[in-house]
């Protein structure tokens, strides 16, 4: 709207007054950095985890006969003790009339005043410092990978490309090139008149016909049961496009399009025949199972690979970082996000150590982590994907390759609460927009340090402004009470993934062995499962070999992060659509 309506408008007023494509990607970028507080990233279970819990143990017997709640220490949570003004005010809201107030002053200052703060001074003191460290450790990682994708590995940010086509504009011309294309605004009128179309049949559906972007292949799998064997059978059974991802694959390599357009095909493959000699694929995405397993160990893999690759620049701009040398080039970026970066990470694993994690365990889960934020990181900047799940988290993998007796239920608990409030959903952290975002402002000729303290620093206020309103919004409407994942399945992972550890060691008399080990004996102590072992090892080898034969067979056609993205289902939805794209861009270019 700013390119196609506003800055047009302004021009015709006066040329100065129209917006440089530099300040337009200003504004983008703190939009994107802004993304990550509101969603999954952080704010859309962040108070309910640390309330929420308290509601599910008055309904659940079995957790107030095991003391589940006891395992976490009072800081983490809310003070309970006014069950009533803390926990369920929180859930129903305010039993206040819903009155207008004389004046917006009394009506905000009421609001505020429902809000029980003594009850959330402890959790928010220890909470807000963590996030903040994990937010300054992922502008940090940003820096120091910037320009050895962009300048070294030559990644083609597909995302920022596309944005910055659409940004740039000569100063004598209202539109941009890409605006002044006939082409483009064929596309954009045919795509535009469909989806008005499909909007409108659902107001009138007896006088329009919509056009159809949904087809269903389930015959295949009455002519072949077997299908059905594979969890994400119905991906592969429905043809689905979207005419974005669609576009979106002629910005990609053609190696990472094709992986991940028959990334469906080829997980069916390799699971129904797992299935088939009876291996359970079933996986927990909250807690674990052979997927998630699998993915940690194609994470780790892949992220050696990146960390192998870069080895030159990532090790010489550390010790620039640390030795008050001059960086090469003017990279002053890189070494500002080392000294970012060591401190976050360093401040962080003390802040999880305090909160009563044992010390192997903190480590574990804050490298995993950061581990996660980092590649969730590169798929974006080298595929394009605009919705990415890891589907497994820290914690979830730390469990099966600890065990039971190695890691104890209150670590669980305490590993499953630092994941579910600072990385539950690594896709809409802030990395990744980050990540985009400084692409999009060299295109723009815009230094990243400058915009890495700006987007910090608006990022700040934004979390500051976001806690206040949702404690007052939570406390004055009530919680989504409908919505399970915030409402129900974040707030009670801890404890469900704890419960069956708990179990376990009660029954064999060794839970207070167990939780009496310190950090060296709980690494004595280690057993990993193998049914983890072989999933991880699977996916560890599986990354390293595609990522030797890409590096040195020149015709071979799969991308590893394969590996990364299949059995997810942001690939069970779009895989088709990126496989037609990779089929179009061919033909085009071939013809």
């Amino acid at each position: 709207l700013a390119v196609v309506a506003l800055n047009p408008l302004l021009f015709r007023l006066r040329r100065s007054l129209a917006f440089r494509p530099a300040e337009i990607g200003v504004v983008i970028i703190l939009m994107m950095v802004a993304c990550s507080i509101p969603g999954r990233g952080l704010m859309e279970q962040f108070a309910q985890a640390l309330v929420m819990p308290f509601h599910w143990e008055r309904i659940t017997p079995g957790w107030r006969e095991r003391n589940m709640l006891g395992l976490a220490p009072p800081e983490a949570l809310v003070d309970s003790t006014d069950y009533d003004a803390v926990v369920a005010r929180f859930v129903t809201g305010s039993d206040r009339a819903k009155y207008p107030s004389p004046s917006l002053w009394d009506s905000v200052s009421r609001k505020w005043r429902q809000v029980p703060w003594q009850a959330w001074t402890a959790p928010l003191a220890t909470w807000v410092p963590m996030v903040i460290l994990s937010a300054l450790c992922m502008v940090g990682m940003a820096l120091i990978v910037h320009r050895q994708w962009s300048s070294y590995e030559h990644l083609q940010y597909p995302i920022a490309a596309f944005t910055t086509a659409l940004l740039e504009r000569d100063e004598n011309r209202a539109f941009g090139p890409m605006l002044g294309q006939r082409a483009f605004w064929m596309g954009f009128g045919l795509m535009f008149l469909i989806r008005l179309n499909n909007g409108l049949c659902q107001w009138f559906p007896d006088y329009l016909v919509p056009v159809q972007l949904t087809y269903y292949l389930s015959p295949f799998g009455a002519k072949w049961p077997a299908l059905y064997r594979n969890p994400w059978a119905w991906g592969l059974l429905r043809l689905e496009l979207f005419p974005l991802v669609i576009a979106f694959a002629f910005f990609l390599n053609s190696e990472i399009s094709l992986t991940l357009g028959v990334s469906q095909i080829l997980w069916a493959c390799v699971c129904i025949p797992m299935v088939g000699s009876g291996i359970s694929v079933n996986t927990d995405y909250d807690i674990g199972g052979w997927q998630g397993w699998h993915r940690a160990g194609s994470y780790t893999a892949f992220t050696l690979m990146l960390l192998y690759s870069g080895r030159h620049y990532y090790t010489e701009t550390l010790r620039r970082a640390f030795t008050c040398r001059r960086a090469e080039d003017g990279d002053t970026g890189a070494l500002w996000g080392w000294r970012l970066f060591v401190f976050a990470v360093v401040g962080l694993t003390a802040l999880v150590i305090r909160l009563g994690l044992a010390w192997p365990v903190a480590v574990g889960t804050v490298l995993l982590m950061i581990m996660t934020f980092f590649i969730v990181s590169r798929i974006s900047a080298e595929t394009g994907l605009f919705f990415i799940q890891p589907g497994w988290q820290p914690f979830g993998a730390l469990m099966p390759f600890f065990g039971a007796y190695a890691m104890g239920p209150t670590s669980i608990v305490l590993s499953a609460l630092v994941c579910g409030v600072l990385c539950i959903d690594q896709s809409q952290a802030l990395m990744p927009y980050l990540t985009n975002g400084l692409k999009i402002g060299e295109k723009l000729r815009l230094r990243p340090g400058p915009i890495a303290s700006l987007s910090t620093g608006m990022w700040l206020v934004g979390i500051a402004l976001a806690i206040a309103i949702v404690l007052v919004a939570s406390y004055d409407f009530g919680t989504p009470t409908q919505y399970h994942w915030s409402y129900y399945r974040v707030p009670t992972m801890p404890f469900r993934a704890a419960e069956p550890a708990l179990l376990q060691l009660q029954a064999t008399d060794q839970l207070a062995e167990s939780e009496g080990l310190y950090g060296w004996q709980r690494l004595a102590a280690i057993k990993p499962e193998k049914g983890f072992l072989w999933a991880a090892g699977t996916g560890f080898a599986g990354v390293i070999v595609f990522s030797l034969l890409r590096l040195r067979v020149p015709w071979w056609p799969l991308h590893p992060v394969l590996f990364l993205i299949w059995a997810t289902y942001p690939l069970a939805a779009m895989s088709h659509s990126f496989l037609l794209g990779w089929l179009v861009k061919k033909v085009s270019l071939r013809l």
